[in-house]
């Protein structure tokens, strides 16, 4: 039995002889004419980058854990969810399963996926191995990706870029939708191309640079803890200003 398609505005339809309708945010098109190579690309791999960027924080655990016991991963689990490190890495692996849901031909919007997963998962292994030379590199690396995220031209400060002719993430996502920014995808045929998804992604790409911003802020606080010279050395803290001024100028010891 044959069937028939129908698009409508920002998502297409699919209607069957027996009155059963399809409704998808994606825009398939007609699985007729669409190369199986193509369907692939543009359907397959995403949703399957994004299934294995869920399962990181679990693959970390069962490759780092010495017996993948029951009562080992428990316990691995519960000290990754006291860490906030972890814990703004799996929201940052989750806010990367939205951007890895994009057209790869098109838009870029997946490499900001595929670098954040890959920075969120080398803070879960720092975290876990616990080797404080690997805070510094770490850093570094969390401020060239922050520069990526908020996008600008590029220079010797900004090695590497995903989204074309400097744009940063959330211009990046409107590109999909036409040749000017944040038009709409009404009368587009791009795979994924869909107003109420590119809103999703708007606000899940805010979020996610949010999270790195927060993670580079505690990545840079463990750094100066570990690298940063002994505390007080130059000059009074805050703790001890304030202690001073409540005893009159004078310091009693440690606060």
């Amino acid at each position: 039995m044959g069937s028939s398609f129908e698009f409508s505005s920002g998502a297409h339809r699919a209607s069957f002889p027996d009155g059963i309708q399809l409704f998808s945010c994606c825009r398939l098109g007609p699985m007729a004419s669409t190369p199986p190579q193509q369907s692939t690309w543009h359907f397959v791999v995403p949703i399957f980058a994004a299934a294995t960027v869920c399962i990181a924080p679990a693959l970390v655990l069962l490759t780092l854990t010495p017996l993948a016991t029951g009562d080992n991963m428990k316990r691995e689990a519960r000290w990754l969810v006291e860490r906030p490190l972890c814990l703004v890495s799996v929201l940052i692996l989750i806010l990367s399963c939205v951007l890895l849901l994009s057209n790869h031909s098109v838009s870029s919007t997946y490499l900001f996926g595929v670098y954040g997963a890959l920075l969120a998962v080398a803070n879960l292994v720092a975290e876990r191995m616990r080797r404080k030379r690997a805070w510094p590199l770490l850093l570094i690396w969390h401020f060239f990706n922050l520069l990526n995220l908020l996008g600008g031209a590029s220079s010797a400060l900004q090695p590497y870029e995903a989204g074309s002719g400097g744009r940063g993430l959330l211009s990046t996502i409107l590109t999909i939708s036409a040749a000017e920014l944040g038009g709409s995808c009404d009368r587009s045929e791009v795979d994924w191309c869909n107003d109420g998804w590119i809103t999703c992604q708007i606000l899940a790409a805010f979020a996610f640079v949010i999270a790195h911003i927060i993670a580079f802020f505690i990545i840079g606080t463990r750094t100066l803890h570990y690298y940063g010279g002994d505390e007080g050395s130059d000059g009074p803290t805050c703790r001890e200003s304030a202690a001073s001024h409540a005893n009159g100028g004078r310091v009693e010891g440690p606060f």
